[in-house]
């Protein structure tokens, strides 16, 4: 296990929060999430692991379901039968051995067709599993086969070793090519999880027997938390910078002290580690998250490391802003957030200083902060072991980001030298709105997950759910593109409404903080209620939903021409017939 897996709880101490949590938890309380559990072997042990650590991430009242073990195919065919009402995420758990046990064992004893009729029968497996997610709300996480182990499979015998080996191989191919035809799939690598392990750590010989329950407690921890971190991912999005110091972080040594040619940077270790360390930073800024430096230092100092020293590899045009001076750091992480117009909690700060590190905590919450370890060999480790990128999922606008943030810093430049209507009537901002499709679905989903600040009612939803309101014939899902001389903001703003004969209610109405102030938002409720009308609307409903980050939209709906629609607390209703939202002059275009 690594060092932060040995940091949480032991089992013991989860189940006993668990246990606690339930007994305590009051009968008439609704659970805040649904989880559905079906795997090939008694995966019980599960719930207390699974369910502390869906605690440590933020839910409150969990509620995990279990199927009858080795009941997969019934479970796809039928879940609600199994699970009763309100699924939101079913989670399906195997291995060859127990779903094949005839056929394996047939194989293992040297007969090839067992093989290919193993084969066929996963695929008819993933099948139902695509099938499933495909037509019901539930997000499907389904996992990877684990290589077959334990009783009779000497790992250690070439013969058998390469023999299960390639069987493996096969299943895991053809798995991994059914469900890689169905996007929504969320895939959970359960081989590398208990390669990670360690088999011969994890095996639990006399419960199998028993109860053909194969894991010991410590795997089932492992597995809960994993499981957990997948799920919070499916609600949140990833961090979106990270603010990293430089002596002994990026490099080791202190550039003001020992000069560019005395740092610890390149193929030699410890240099090495630094080196691979920063390769890690910039396929993180490859994938849209962007980087900040913030170093207690020369400035000219620096950029001489990052503009001469050949064993380099993050370049000074990899950094989306710069922080070199002698100010607390926490004041210049402050003015990065305010500059980024990002969330604190959207920042990572790196430091090899535990005092920097509690300062920032302290003083600047919600950033979260990771300290370079001790041991220099565990920095390449460190953005791992701490979980907060995995899984990331890169957009186009992700990927550009850093170009936006520098079209961005233009745009300020400019907006100095002139007053706010002169400066917006030179931008030719041009929004142009659009019905989504299938291509959109991902960046829609990225959105709702990530605006808090303009979000009229911060419903979040993961690919599926949006993939569904796009299909949906009671649904419309709206999206705008922004773009000026400056460069392209990429798609921004999202409305999604429940739609009737004369009625279309909006459901979600959020824009990008990038392009605040411009008057897009009111664009895109022109163009919605433009669109309503043309359908043959009446009327357009929208909510306002309270929350701790997205008070400067309370007025959004009044302000621009809606009445309180009476008995219903936070809602508004404009009237299509009787007059039009007016787009404001500056903007060049709204189809």
């Amino acid at each position: 296990m690594t060092e932060a897996e040995n940091q949480r709880a032991t089992p013991r101490e989860n189940q006993l929060r668990w246990l606690r949590e339930r007994h305590a938890r009051d009968t008439d309380v609704q659970p805040d999430i649904v989880i559905g559990v079906a795997a090939s072997f008694t995966a019980e042990p599960l719930e207390a692991q699974l369910g502390a650590a869906l605690l440590d991430v933020g839910f409150a009242t969990p509620d995990i379901r279990f199927a009858e073990y080795n009941q997969l195919h019934q479970v796809c065919l039928d879940p609600s039968t199994t699970f009763g009402d309100g699924l939101e995420f079913l989670i399906v758990v195997w291995r060859i051995e127990d779903v094949f046990d005839r056929e394996f064992r047939a194989y293992h004893a040297g007969d090839d067709d067992a093989g290919d009729s193993i084969c066929a029968n996963v695929g008819h497996l993933a099948e139902l599993v695509g099938q499933l997610d495909a037509s019901s709300p539930v997000t499907v996480v389904a996992a990877t086969p684990p290589h077959p182990a334990g009783w009779g499979i000497d790992l250690l015998d070439p013969a058998t070793s390469i023999r299960v080996g390639a069987l493996h191989r096969r299943v895991m191919s053809v798995w991994l090519d059914v469900l890689g035809r169905r996007s929504a799939v969320q895939l959970l690598d359960l081989d590398a999880l208990q390669r990670h392990a360690g088999q011969d750590r994890i095996f639990d010989a006399p419960k199998w027997a028993m109860y053909r329950q194969p894991y010991r407690s410590e795997f089932w921890r492992l597995l809960g938390g994993q499981l957990a971190d997948e799920i919070s991912r499916r609600r949140s999005a990833p961090p979106k910078c990270i603010v990293v110091d430089c002596d002994n972080t990026l490099w080791g040594g202190v550039v003001g002290e020992d000069g560019v040619g005395g740092l610890e940077l390149g193929d030699a270790f410890p240099g090495r580690a630094f080196q691979e360390f920063q390769g890690q930073l910039r396929r993180l800024a490859a994938q849209g998250v962007m980087l900040a430096v913030v170093s207690k230092n020369n400035e000219a100092d620096v950029l001489e490391v990052f503009e001469s020293h050949d064993a380099m590899v993050l370049g000074a045009d990899d950094v989306t802003t710069w922080r070199v001076n002698w100010q607390a750091k926490p004041e210049n992480i402050e003015s990065i957030v305010n500059e980024l117009n990002i969330g604190a909690d959207s920042v990572v700060f790196i430091d090899d200083n535990p005092v920097e590190i509690l300062e920032v905590s302290k003083r600047v919450p919600g950033v979260r902060c990771l300290i370079v370890p001790e041991e220099v060999a565990d920095l390449p480790s460190l953005l791992m072991d701490s979980g907060l990128f995995r899984g990331i999922r890169a957009s186009a606008e992700d990927r550009q980001r850093h170009e936006m943030m520098q079209s961005e810093t233009i745009r300020r430049d400019v907006s100095q030298a002139m007053n706010r209507e002169e400066f917006l009537a030179s931008l030719d901002l041009r929004v142009d709105f659009f019905r989504a499709s299938d291509a959109h679905v991902a960046r829609i989903s990225q959105l709702t997950l990530k605006t808090n600040q303009f979000n009229l009612t911060t419903v979040r939803r993961d690919q599926k759910a949006v993939g569904a309101l796009v299909a949906a014939p009671t649904s419309e899902v709206c999206a705008i593109r922004v773009s000026d001389r400056f460069g392209d903001y990429g798609i921004v703003g999202v409305a999604i409404a429940d739609v009737t004969a004369d009625t279309w209610s909006i459901d979600t109405f959020l824009l990008s903080c990038r392009v605040l102030g411009r008057g897009v938002e009111t664009a895109l409720l022109s163009a919605l209620a433009a669109e309503a009308a043309r359908r043959g609307a009446t009327r357009l409903i929208g909510s306002y939903a309270p929350t701790r980050k997205n008070g400067q939209v309370a007025e959004f709906y009044p302000n621009h021409g809606f009445s309180p629609l009476a008995g219903e607390s936070g809602a508004f209703v404009f009237d299509l017939t009787a007059s039009e939202i007016d787009v404001p002059a500056h903007i060049d275009h709204v189809p």
